[in-house]
């Protein structure tokens, strides 16, 4: 897939949580950059990287936390 597929079809899922196209593209090119820069930085592939964002990205536009996070909240040791 090239570069700029890539940014079109990730703008699409944030066209379809109801972002504007503009901001959509935007916030598709800042999460890939992210999802490369972990693939460098963690080791692990940029497609699994992509998704793991791509799904904290889905569950906050919809006001929730992923739910293996949901079930450490308030959980914290401090």
């Amino acid at each position: 897939m090239t570069e700029k597929n890539e940014i079109e079809q990730v703008s699409k899922i944030f066209s379809n949580l109801g972002a504007e196209k503009k901001l959509a593209m935007q916030m598709a090119k800042q999460l890939i950059k992210r999802a490369e820069q972990r693939e460098k930085e963690e080791g692990i592939s940029k497609t699994a990287a992509l998704q793991e964002l791509l799904e904290v990205a889905v569950y906050g536009a919809q006001g929730r936390l992923k739910p293996s996070d949901e079930a450490n909240f308030g959980h914290e040791k401090g």
